[in-house]
């Protein structure tokens, strides 16, 4: 019974170890026919994309037999892996190009077959394959989507908020900005980083017409997102917008503006416009930062604004005032204030 059993279990193990090798020599013969058909598709790729970017002379492109390589090698609705490598392919050459060439390819590319895909996934109902569908849109520059994609730019999931964004960046430009008066969920730090960056990569010449028109946004997260723009692109003239914001009455805005404004140099009116407002932060870290800021950016010290936080602010910048009119050889200042701590006398009982 035992010796039966034993038997029936070796074969077993047998079988299945057997079956192992059986999957792993399947798997081999697959990934061995897979890569030899992606290279395939790669060459017919890179053949189709350089007869059409540098035609030889008498050799027009032919945009027929380009459509019949690509379906012969699976490139069809029925087979989506196929059709997702090539869209991947697309996207990697058009971020390698640059001028002529990358335009001459948005033009290719809304003629062979993958872009439906893209719109596709647009048009689908998970977040997830949205975003996807449109950051493939943008990718590969496929304009004529702009009003689909535009819809979007309020969409409950986040994601997909944010790929409708920075397609209309991709798109539109600094048109793009007008419109921020109108966008109803916040934007969240990221997002305004990454639409700044696109902003400043493809469309590096402000248009301050435009960047005005999104003066007339009150969200909160509008007006950040125009205080970096102002800083990524060394706008002197809008100094006075980031000045508007830095006693704001919510905290992130005001770090916004105290971080954009850091990387001016003010004239004497804008000092005095930060120093007057500086009074209404409630904050003494961020007051404590602007401090610093006022030091750095000041040609000459501001004897009487200094004495004044000097006797009347809390401890923190009494502190931090103390140590600026030091550095700035005040010591008498400094000392008959530490002196005067030790003037008022207890009164009798």
């Amino acid at each position: 019974m035992v010796a039966s059993t034993l038997v029936l279990l070796i074969k077993l193990l047998l079988a299945f170890l057997l079956g192992t090798w059986l999957i792993i020599g399947i798997s081999l013969v697959y990934r061995k026919r897979r890569t030899a058909h992606l290279q395939k598709l790669e060459t017919a790729f890179a053949r189709v994309t350089a007869s059409y970017l540098y035609p030889l002379p008498g050799e027009p492109f032919d945009l027929i037999e380009a459509n019949r390589s690509f379906r012969k090698l699976g490139i069809r609705p029925s087979k989506p892996r196929n059709v997702q490598y090539l869209v991947d392919l697309m996207i990697r050459t058009q971020r390698s190009l640059l001028g002529k060439n990358y335009h001459k390819l948005e033009i290719l590319y809304s003629q062979i077959p993958p872009y439906r895909v893209s719109v596709n996934k647009l048009r689908s109902k998970m977040w997830y394959v949205k975003a996807m569908g449109i950051r493939e849109i943008y990718e590969m520059g496929q304009k004529q989507y702009i009003k689909e994609i535009t819809k979007e730019r309020n969409h409950p999931n986040i994601y997909v908020r944010r790929e409708s964004q920075i397609a209309m960046v991709v798109f539109l430009g600094w048109k793009s900005l007008r419109f921020l008066p109108y966008l109803k969920r916040e934007m969240t730090l990221w997002q305004q980083i990454k639409v700044v960056e696109k902003l400043h990569d493809l469309y590096p010449i402000a248009n301050l017409t435009y960047l005005r028109k999104g003066y007339d946004s009150d969200r909160p997260y509008a007006n950040e997102l125009l205080m970096r723009i102002i800083r990524k692109f060394d706008l002197s003239s809008e100094i006075g917008y980031i000045l508007k914001f830095i006693d704001s009455e919510k905290f992130d805005t005001r770090e916004t503006a105290i971080y954009c404004i850091s990387s001016f140099t003010l004239n004497d009116l804008q000092l005095d416009l930060l120093k007057s407002r500086f009074f209404n932060i409630p904050n003494f870290e961020q007051q404590v930062q602007l401090l610093k800021y006022i030091d750095r950016t000041s040609k000459n010290i501001d004897l009487d604004f200094f004495k004044k936080l000097l006797y009347e602010g809390n401890d923190i910048i009494k502190l931090s005032t103390a140590e600026i009119l030091w550095n700035h050889g005040y010591i008498e200042e400094v000392q008959d204030f530490y002196y005067r701590q030790y003037d008022v006398q207890p009164q009798p009982a």
